[in-house]
């Protein structure tokens, strides 16, 4: 009978060994837990009871191998393995013998085996046969099992615990997924609360992972000195997001200047951007500085930038080509190193492909980032309405009833975050309740919450049944422009006084383009 017998972990089970029966129901009962479990260590226990029942072993454990190269005990049978790995009461030698060549040991008498018998363990604690299979290439942990008794192992229960130790190799990869796993979703909940944090900083409000990833590239593009393009519906947030690349970019060391290209008069577009010298026309009374040079070593943001003249385009062109321009009436050179960050909620290729904006300057204009209108993110509704009913109590006195929560997260929002706002804001200020409830919100709210395609009961007045039809009209005109009113009204063929009206009676302000 051979003292010592090893072999391939990973090739258990000679041809012609005959294990008997309930081994084999064990191997199965194992493999079908380790199928059905999401929980490592239930089958890690299932393994280890079951090494115990059929191999009957005076000491056992499975130890999983950490990554600085020590042991860590998941399991043991009458083994004190509290204190340092040094002072185990096991065969070190066997473990690392194991370890080190990768293979299943069996010693059916240590004390007869020249390669053990002079270990100081083997020794000390009396041991006389050791069974001891790693887990996995390289190895992941390592099982160990002893006899101090005349009962030695057999190469049998070598077989058997090389096909156990299969499985509790798998539970081991496993466990380490899960691990890693669970590492890397405690990184990310870390990085997204820090990015929550930072938005909360810039009051964007909001934890959908749309939001938090756009935030997110504009800060890595703020943080090189990049340009950003902000595209998103009116009312998503894109100034809000300017101000937050302002903050994030190393770069920006002068002013911040945002200029809103629908508030300038046509005629004053030029000279507002890239300024003027006195006499250049019958209002220039004195030299002036375009905001262009008012940003210089700062942020220039160009809100609504696709509304920019097409006679304007080409000096804007050229600026972001060279950083130089011209003032109006002027001949000299000026050099301006700022930072851009534009915006739209139009469909500049669509433009560009109808000739009302340059190509070249769209290619310009730099990296594009979509900010998510507020119905694609109904889960921050609650968020915002919280943060917007806050500004308007201090106290922290009023609240919003579930019932009028409810209501605020089945509107589409057409307006976004805005629209929001201003819902929030009026109710706060009107309201003089400590709860506000779905009656203390604007009509148009409810009737939305309220309409069914099949009318029940008797008809209401055509009046108010015109009103609706109305308002929906408009919404959809202005969900179709991307909240673009000027768009809107020449889709709706309206005059301006009759659409502001109209959005007055929806309660929302006369912003934006």
């Amino acid at each position: 009978m051979p003292r010592e017998t090893t072999l391939d972990p990973t090739r258990p089970l000679a041809s012609g060994l005959a294990l008997p029966p309930n081994r084999f129901v064990a191997l199965y009962e194992i493999g079908q837990q380790l199928l059905e479990s999401r929980e490592p260590g239930e089958v890690l226990r299932r393994i280890h009871e079951s090494l115990v029942a059929h191999l009957q072993p005076d000491h056992a454990a499975i130890l999983a191998v950490e990554g600085d190269g020590s042991l860590r005990p998941l399991s043991r049978h009458a083994l004190d393995l509290d204190g340092p790995p040094e002072g185990w009461p096991l065969s070190h030698t066997v473990l690392r013998r194991a370890l080190r060549d990768e293979l299943a040991v069996l010693a059916e008498d240590v004390q007869q085996d020249a390669g053990f018998s002079g270990a100081l363990s083997i020794q000390r604690f009396k041991i006389r046969s050791v069974l001891c299979v790693p887990l996995g290439r390289p190895p992941r942990g390592v099982v160990y099992l002893d006899n101090r008794s005349d009962r030695p192992f057999a190469p049998a229960d070598l077989e058997f615990l090389t096909a156990v130790a299969l499985y509790a190799a798998l539970v081991l990869e496993r466990a380490r997924e899960h691990a890693d796993a669970r590492d890397d979703l405690d990184r990310s909940r870390a990085r997204l609360e820090a990015l929550e944090d930072e938005l909360r900083r810039h009051e964007i409000v909001g934890r959908a992972p749309q939001l938090l990833s756009a935030y997110d590239m504009v800060r890595r593009f703020a943080q090189k000195g990049a340009r950003v393009l902000l595209r998103g519906e009116t009312g998503t947030g894109k100034e809000l997001f300017a101000r937050a690349y302002a903050a994030a970019s190393p770069w920006a060391r002068g002013p911040y200047v945002p200029v809103t290209i629908p508030a300038l008069a046509p005629t004053l577009v030029e000279s507002e951007l890239f300024g003027h010298v006195k006499g250049a026309f019958t209002e220039a009374a004195r030299d002036k500085k375009g905001r262009l040079e008012v940003a210089d070593r700062g942020v220039l943001f160009l809100d609504e930038v696709g509304d920019v003249e097409p006679t304007v385009q080409t000096k804007l062109l050229r600026f972001l080509d060279s950083g130089e321009l011209v003032r109006v009436g002027d001949t000299a050179l000026r050099h301006v190193d700022a930072l851009v960050v534009s915006a739209t909620n139009r469909d500049l290729e669509k433009d560009v492909a109808e000739g009302r904006f340059r190509a070249d300057l769209l290619a310009r204009l730099g990296h594009s980032v979509t900010l998510p209108p507020l119905r694609e993110r109904p889960g921050d509704v609650p968020l915002l309405a919280e943060h917007f009913l806050r500004r308007h109590d201090r106290e922290g006195r009023r609240r919003l009833s579930p019932e009028a929560m409810d209501l605020l997260g089945r509107h589409g929002w057409p307006f976004n975050v805005r629209e929001l706002q201003q819902v929030v804001e009026r109710a706060a200020v009107l309201v003089d309740e400590d709860l506000i409830g779905p009656e203390h919100l604007p009509e148009y709210l409810r009737r939305a919450a309220s309409r069914t395609p099949a009318a029940s009961g008797p008809p209401g007045p055509l009046r108010a049944a015109v009103e609706d039809v109305e308002r929906t009209h408009i919404l959809r005109a202005l969900e179709h422009t991307g909240g673009n009113k000027r768009r809107a009204m020449e889709l709706l063929a309206i005059a301006p006084e009759t659409f502001y009206r109209k959005l007055e009676q929806l309660g929302i302000k006369k912003r934006g383009p």
